[in-house]
C-alpha cells in the first residue's frame, strides 16, 4: 500500500486509530514511516497515550517496535525521549506536561527504535503536530491510543486510517459488524444549516446544549453542564417546533433513549454533535435508533483514508484474510481495505 495513493496533498496530519490492542496499528504506522521515508518525505511522529515499548504494560505481551530513520521527528515525553535507541537531537522542549515529563520535539540523528508518548489533550496534540510541520515535517502521523478514537477527530488530525482485526472477536462476522459500525460513525454526514454552524461555536464556548426551532429561534439550556444524564431535562425543553438539538460534548445511548421516549416528534429533530469521536452508542442501539428514524449528524466530518486489517489474534486464532477483507468490502465502499500483515 503506497501512502501516496491515500494521502492527498491537503492531508498532512494523519492519525492511525486501532479499534483494539493488536489490531495492527503499529505495523501500519511502521509501514507508512518506511514508505514515506523511501519517498524522501520527512515524517513527524507523536501519540495519544504510550506506544513503542517492547512489552505491553497491561497485557505483558510482546509489541511491534517503532523504527525510525535519520531525519524523522518525534514529539514524546522526556522519559521516553531519553529511552530512544536512535540518537536524537532536541528541537524544542515544550510547556506541555505529561505524567512522564514535558513533551520534547526531537529529530533522529541515526536510525533506531523510539517510544512515543505525546500530549494528553486534543489541543496540545494538534499544536505539537503543527510545530513539527513548522520544523519541516512533510507528514505527521499520530498514533491513536487504545480505546480512544479521539485522535481521529478533525480537531486534531486532517484524516485517519482505521486498524481492525481478528482480536475483536473469534467470530469473524462479529468483527466485521463492529468494524462496519465504527466506519459508519466516522462517515456520518455533516449538517448543512449555516445558522447551526454559527451556533456550534456558542455551544462549545458555553458547553450547553442548544435547541433551534423551525423559525430559527434559539434556546440555550443554560441549566445543564452536560448532556450526559440530562435526556429527560432536554426532552422537557423540546416542543413541536424544535428542529435541531446541538450537543457540544459526548452523546451517549441513554440521552437519546430518554429524549425519544418523551418526545413524540423526535423524527423531525436533527441531533448535531462535534464529530463521530464524541458518539458513544453501541452498535445494537445505533441500529435501533436509525431504524426508528433518529437523525444524527456532525459538525466536523472525519476523512477515513483507509482501513487496515490484521487477520491474526494473539490468542492463537486467525481469519482467512481474503474472506475477512471481502466481507468488509461488501459493506464498506469507497475506502481501501488492506491486510497489513501481508504487506
Amino acid at each position: 500500500m503506497d501512502p501516496f495513493e491515500l494521502f492527498e496533498s491537503e492531508y498532512r496530519i494523519i492519525s492511525i486509530v486501532g479499534m483494539a490492542k493488536n489490531a495492527g496499528k503499529t505495523v501500519t504506522l511502521n509501514h507508512f514511516i518506511d514508505a514515506l521515508t523511501q519517498k524522501q518525505k520527512r515524517v513527524g511522529l507523536s501519540s495519544i497515550g504510550r506506544d513503542g515499548e517492547r512489552q505491553d504494560i497491561v497485557t505483558k505481551t510482546e509489541k511491534p517496535l517503532i523504527y525510525v530513520t535519520k531525519g524523522t521527528m518525534i514529539a514524546t515525553a522526556e522519559l521516553l525521549f531519553n529511552l530512544s535507541e536512535a540518537k536524537m537531537s532536541i528541537l524544542e522542549v515544550t510547556d506541555f506536561q505529561t505524567a512522564m515529563g514535558r513533551v520534547i520535539i526531537g529529530e533522529a540523528l541515526s536510525d533506531g527504535y523510539v517510544q512515543l508518548g505525546g500530549p494528553s489533550t486534543n489541543s496540545e496534540i494538534r499544536l505539537v503536530c503543527e510545530k513539527m510541520r513548522a520544523y519541516g515535517a512533510d507528514y505527521v502521523l499520530v498514533d491513536g491510543a487504545l480505546d480512544r478514537t479521539s485522535s481521529a477527530s478533525p480537531v486534531i488530525t486532517d484524516a485517519c486510517v482505521l486498524s481492525t482485526g481478528a482480536v475483536l472477536s473469534k467470530d469473524m462476522t462479529k468483527a466485521v459488524d463492529q468494524t462496519v459500525h465504527q466506519v459508519s460513525l466516522f462517515t456520518l454526514l455533516p449538517h448543512e444549516n449555516p445558522q447551526v454552524r454559527d451556533l456550534w461555536l456558542e455551544a462549545q464556548n458555553h458547553k450547553k446544549p442548544i435547541l433551534v426551532d423551525v423559525e430559527g429561534n434559539v434556546t440555550i439550556l443554560s441549566a445543564l453542564n452536560t448532556s450526559i444524564g440530562a435526556g429527560r431535562v432536554i426532552a422537557e425543553s423540546i416542543d413541536e417546533n424544535t428542529r435541531t438539538l446541538i450537543i457540544p460534548g459526548a452523546l451517549v445511548t441513554q440521552t437519546v433513549k430518554d429524549v425519544i421516549q418523551s418526545v413524540s416528534n423526535y423524527k423531525n429533530i436533527t441531533w448535531v454533535v462535534g464529530d463521530a469521536t464524541k458518539i458513544f452508542i453501541a452498535r445494537k442501539d445505533w441500529l435501533y435508533f436509525m431504524r426508528i428514524g433518529v437523525q444524527i449528524k456532525v459538525h466536523h466530518t472525519i476523512k477515513v483514508l483507509a482501513l487496515t486489517v490484521n487477520p491474526y489474534a494473539p490468542a492463537g486464532y486467525y481469519y482467512d484474510s481474503e474472506r475477512f477483507c471481502q466481507a468488509l468490502r461488501e459493506k464498506i465502499v469507497n475506502i481501501p481495505i488492506v491486510d497489513v500483515m501481508s504487506i
